[in-house]
């Protein structure tokens, strides 16, 4: 990084786009961290029903309910490494900071992704190897977006901030297609599902040496006392001399908040914020709102399609080759409306409004998927091909998936971390979003490690029923107790959750509330 010093007469004149080139360059490095979850959910959702990884790893001689429980393991141990890397690594930004953070998650990511590629056929190793994996990407969920956000100007935060989300998405694309490609490739081969795992190092080589290239966020530099570098920075993010007005204006704010939050806590141990959580009842029920949004939001269903999604389809009796292009294009329509809906959607008609409109396509379509699969399932491929009108069900039960990704997309996807980083006061808020994305990554393991097992006991119809209820239900509480955060002020939130949790949708729009 270049040497600035601060000019004796600041500039005035402001710039009329917030956005350089270098600025672009750091937060898409960043960003690019997120196709690490979707890749991997991509990846093993195809490895578990290839023919060369069940025959390598001895699964293929497992009877049915070994190897749900089997398949459930495998996918669901990433997501239980993720727990305790997404706690471990907030220690590790506070002291080393947002790069070395990343980068040593990274590290450990890659490490696992060696591992799983390495395993030689031990169910063991694999387990082991997906966990490190694990491990490391709970790392790579929390750093970005909070690098992201500290970079930014205010006016664009959002733009750039979407970006890691959308990079999630662009994972899955990658995953889906390269396994499609390689799967037809290496045909009876180890390399069939040894490559597509190795290859995720790519992407994380990409990011993972690019933040060589980029600086350290101005908030952390201010937080440990190194100001002048600070400055440095900020000024060569806006690519604004040092002393401009803009450059010490986002100084100054991000000074003020510092402070603001380390008075906010002075005396408090973690204990204490921990029972000012969950004793206060505002608090609690605001901790409460956060807890159900990411329960509904793992429960819905749509991480379980994602992951399993070449063993739904062949419970629709789609041909595996058919299945294979389906799986790529479902990732691409899950990546294209994230992208559309996230960046225009959500803010024009309202945070509230989108999740329910979101909320209500899930239902819909898991209740067509549970009624289709519980009539077709005594049905041979056969009979539901030269039968036109089942035929036409089963092509509408694949459509019904892909909408399915849309509506999820247009409401839980995203809600729980817009949610948690609104509603909780700054003294409680780090203890707060830590403890929500902890539950973040519990749930998506329960609900990994159960779905197997619900398609094989529930005979499949009945998970999908039970994903249609979760959904039905989330409805209901949204409706009740959701607000929309929209244009309230900080006396608003409070006076939200002073009423008891049902009665919030008397005033869930900022419009109905006196006090906003």
């Amino acid at each position: 990084m270049g040497h600035f010093t601060e000019t004796s007469q600041p500039s005035t004149k402001s710039s009329k786009w917030p956005v350089n080139s270098y600025l672009l360059m750091n937060a898409i490095i960043f960003a690019l961290a997120g196709i690490c979850k979707g890749f991997d959910e991509a990846n093993i959702a195809c490895l578990v029903v290839q023919s060369r990884f069940r025959i390598a790893f001895g699964v293929d001689r497992q009877s049915p309910d070994e190897y749900a429980n089997t398949t459930g393991w495998i996918v669901s141990i990433f997501t239980a490494g993720s727990i305790f890397g997404c706690l471990a690594c907030l220690p590790v930004n506070d002291r080393l900071g947002r790069r070395w953070s990343l980068r040593l998650s990274t590290l450990i990511y890659a490490a696992g992704v060696v591992g799983q590629a390495l395993s030689h056929g031990s169910l063991s190793a694999f387990y082991a190897s997906r966990f490190i994996a694990g491990f490391g990407g709970g790392g790579i969920t929390v750093v970005p977006a909070m690098y992201i956000s500290e970079i930014a100007p205010k006016r664009i935060r959002g733009l750039l901030a979407i970006q890691y989300s959308t990079c999630q998405q662009l994972g899955s694309v990658f995953g889906f297609f390269i396994n499609y490609g390689l799967t037809k490739a290496y045909d009876g081969i180890d390399l069939q599902w040894m490559l597509p795992t190795l290859l995720q190092l790519i992407p994380a080589f990409m990011w993972g040496f690019g933040t060589f290239m980029c600086v350290e966020s101005p908030r952390w530099l201010l937080y440990v006392g190194r100001r002048e570098q600070a400055v440095a920075t900020v000024s060569r993010l806006r690519s604004l001399p040092n002393g401009h007005t803009e450059v010490m204006s986002d100084i100054q704010i991000m000074e003020s908040q510092i402070l603001y939050e380390r008075e906010a806590v002075v005396g408090a141990t973690q204990w204490d914020l921990m029972k000012e959580l969950l004793v206060s009842v505002e608090n609690r029920r605001r901790f409460l709102l956060v807890f159900m949004a990411h329960l509904f939001s793992q429960w819905s269903g749509a991480s379980a399609i994602t992951q399993y999604l070449p063993t739904i389809f062949s419970y629709l009796n789609i041909p595996s080759e058919t299945a294979s292009l389906a799986t790529g294009l479902y990732a691409v329509t899950k990546f294209v409306s994230c992208l559309i809906f996230s960046l225009l959607v959500i803010d024009f008609i309202g945070r509230r409004r989108s999740l329910m409109t979101g909320i209500t396509l899930q239902t819909t379509t898991l209740v067509y998927l549970a009624c289709y699969l519980g009539i077709s399932r005594t049905m041979t491929a056969t009979h539901i091909a030269e039968t036109p009108s089942v035929s036409r069900a089963s092509t509408a039960a694949m459509a019904a998936i892909f909408i399915h990704g849309v509506g999820w997309n247009i409401g839980w996807y995203g809600m729980p971390y817009l949610i948690g980083a609104e509603v909780y006061p700054i003294r409680i808020r780090s203890l707060a979003v830590s403890m929500g994305m902890a539950f973040h990554w519990a749930f998506f393991f329960g609900c990994s490690r159960a779905t197997p097992d619900m398609l094989e006991v529930m005979q499949e119809w009945g998970a999908f029923a039970f994903f249609a209820c979760i959904c039905f239900i989330s409805l209901v509480y949204v409706f009740f107790a959701m607000p929309d955060t929209t244009g309230r002020s900080l006396e608003s939130l409070d006076s939200l959750f002073q009423r008891p949790w049902y009665t919030v949708y008397q005033v869930a729009y900022a419009k109905n509330d006196n006090n906003a």
